[in-house]
């Protein structure tokens, strides 16, 4: 028997820089059932799965699809961490994401998002979205590329915070981004007044200056590290690659310099 791609599912998740999502994308138990009844083919992706049908030798599609009939997904993590990295606050306590294509464009393929009640669990996680593709909207021509439905999630955001330990002789200090995609500003004494981790800081060594920067945007949170962000004193560069903060410590890191 012949097959061709029906359609094809991708995860995108700004968090993620390659390819492994820590994620796995699910067949709800009455969209088995109708797979296996139509002969239709699941293939896993490293973002999501490819849906592929058995086509006669002319290349046209054998199943007779019926208005109404559709796949349901459930989208599992497979680690802890992804609602930690993850702004699900569009749905309300105990719903979860709904990605569909129900009211897209014919051209458009990334899926509109809502919410729905969702209660499965697998491997003890729970589910964070479910993905409804109604096959009556799917366009399946062989002259043109089949559709790459895009299930986009929203990575949380976190302006970055700087706390830097200098000797009492500095005067001066900067961050500058050299991409000049990021700005940081210097936060002075009033707004530090009501800053706990300043004020500690402070209490702790009290033979070194504080110095707070602070992102002027709130960033995305990213596995992939944001290099040439670099640390002036007294215009002269003496940190080229100052590392990036914590995100999942609201986006804090302290440095001592000399």
């Amino acid at each position: 028997m012949n097959y061709k791609e029906f359609f094809q599912i991708a995860i995108n998740h700004p968090y993620f820089s390659d390819n492994q999502m820590e994620l796995v994308v699910i067949p709800e138990a009455s969209t088995l059932k109708f797979l296996r009844k139509q002969q239709f083919v699941v293939k896993n992706t490293a973002k999501g799965l490819k849906i592929l049908v058995p086509v006669d030798s002319e290349g046209d599609r054998l199943p007779v699809l019926k208005l109404g009939d559709a796949l349901s997904f459930d989208v599992f993590p497979t680690t802890g961490s992804f609602g930690e990295v993850t702004d699900t606050s569009m749905a309300d306590s105990g719903n979860i994401l709904l990605f569909t294509n129900e009211q897209l464009e014919n051209d458009s393929e990334k899926l509109t998002v809502s919410e729905i009640t969702g209660d499965q669990i697998l491997n003890g996680y729970a589910a964070i979205a479910k993905i409804k593709i109604g096959l009556h909207k799917v366009n399946f021509d062989l002259d043109k590329q089949p559709p790459l439905y895009q299930v986009v999630f929203k990575p949380k955001l976190v302006k970055w915070k700087y706390y830097i330990l200098s000797n009492t002789e500095t005067t001066k200090l900067e961050i500058k981004d050299r991409s000049e995609q990021l700005t940081f500003t210097e936060l002075k004494n009033q707004e530090e007044a009501s800053d706990k981790i300043a004020n500690s800081l402070m209490l702790n060594f009290p033979k070194k200056q504080v110095f707070v920067f602070e992102s002027t945007i709130a960033i995305n949170y990213s596995n992939k590290i944001l290099k040439n962000i670099q640390l002036l004193k007294n215009d002269h560069i003496i940190i080229k690659h100052l590392s990036n903060p914590d995100i999942r410590n609201k986006g804090i890191q302290i440095i001592k310099i000399n």
